[in-house]
């Protein structure tokens, strides 16, 4: 289609041609913090006995939706739809104005394949790729479960639960209408990761051996979102440069994949063992050593952290929309599960603090503790249970 002199299309992919009637249709993506929730909640409908051809997508045509969906039995519907933009750069300007025909078009698109589909529920996880199909089944009168894991809901949340079935949340007290406090959904791997118990110890070796780390040493695993953070990139290497030294102490930094270039190793003959990978899809392999996580606060990053219960120094993203990183690290700090550092203390206060942590076991086994206990609730299978009962 052609508005104007700018030319964009919409992409279709799906995994099943004769489009079998399906049970719930999950929307939403756009980045790997919407798609990984949505992949535990179709994980906590299949171990509720749907199969996974019964349970379908509707994403965005977005490299990250892609690649995580790929190797998956889901049927999905792939959209090329996009989110106003907070820029008024020339680039993000245009973004914006062609946001709304791409919505509409998407959206008539996500209506044609709901009519094939026939889902009994629609379930939302946010985000602007999750309008259409929301928008599609209002018109086709199908209930929606809005699943909202940020302490601070988005704008498309907010505007979708106020005509929802039903409304899941990860934290009590939220105030989103008709609000069900069911904890946030958390991939099955990561779920039902055991730590500190006495099968931790081949579990961790193996998780280890994985990126070459030696799981006798004191392991700090450091992400920076699933784009990675200059930011946080910098701190760590500051602090691998300045305790290089150290023949206890190893790194595993999830540094994104527009940083790997970036050349950054520790010295010849150091004692400190670094490794520094883009990403790592398994994650449950990651949080099986992190014995200390420097990380964003990113709603699934925290899922994670909580569920496993990792000790953590937590740095919300400066520009996140509706400043809901800091609201999500300061739910951790106030709790007691972890150090909260700010973007302009990384500099001064950052090596200290993880040097606290680092040596003292004490500090690092509260932090841990009361991280497990606060996610109790992402560890049950609320949300699945929720969807069942409006889609009965």
């Amino acid at each position: 289609m052609r508005c104007g002199s700018v030319h964009f299309s919409l992409v279709t992919t799906t995994n099943t041609p004769s489009s079998p009637r399906v049970f719930a249709v999950i929307a939403g993506g756009g980045t790997a913090g919407h798609i990984i929730p949505a992949l535990a909640i179709a994980e906590q409908l299949v171990d509720r006995g749907r199969s996974p051809r019964s349970i379908a997508f509707v994403a965005s045509r977005r490299p990250s939706d892609a690649r995580l969906l790929a190797n998956t039995e889901y049927p999905r519907l792939l959209l090329d739809v996009d989110g106003l933009q907070r820029s008024i750069a020339p680039r993000a300007l245009l973004r914006s104005l062609l946001a709304l025909p791409k919505l509409m078009i998407s959206t008539a698109r996500a209506t044609q394949q709901l009519r094939l589909w026939r889902p009994h529920v629609v379930v939302s996880v946010g985000g602007f790729a999750s309008e259409p199909a929301v928008r599609a089944a209002g018109a086709l009168r199908i209930p929606v479960v809005v699943v909202s894991y940020d302490q601070h809901p988005g704008l498309a949340t907010r505007r979708q639960a106020r005509k929802a079935a039903a409304v899941a949340v990860a934290f009590a007290g939220s105030s989103l209408p008709g609000a069900k406090h069911t904890g946030a959904p958390v991939r099955n791997s990561v779920r039902r990761l055991v730590r500190n118990s006495a099968g931790d110890v081949a579990a961790r070796a193996k998780a280890a051996g994985v990126f070459g780390i030696d799981p006798a040493r004191r392991i700090v695993v450091v992400m920076g979102g699933s784009l990675g953070s200059q930011v946080v990139n910098d701190a760590i290497e500051r602090f691998a440069r300045s305790h290089s030294t150290r023949n206890d102490l190893a790194i595993l930094h999830l540094a994104g994949e527009r940083y790997m270039s970036d050349g950054f190793s520790v010295p010849a003959g150091a004692g400190i063992q670094y490794v520094r990978r883009a990403s790592h899809d398994d994650m449950a392999e990651v949080w099986q050593i992190a014995d200390i996580t420097v990380c964003r606060a990113g709603a699934s990053t925290i899922a994670e952290l909580v569920a496993v219960g990792s000790a953590a120094i937590v740095v919300p993203w400066a520009n996140a929309a509706d400043d809901h990183q800091r609201i999500n690290a300061q739910w951790l700090r106030d709790n007691g599960a972890a150090l909260m550092v700010e973007e302009w203390e990384l500099a001064s206060s950052f090596n200290r603090q993880l040097l606290a942590v680092l040596d003292d076991a004490v500090i690092r086994e509260r932090l841990a503790a009361k991280s497990y206990v606060l996610g109790a609730l992402n560890r049950s299978s609320a949300i699945g249970s929720l969807i069942e009962s409006v889609a009965r």
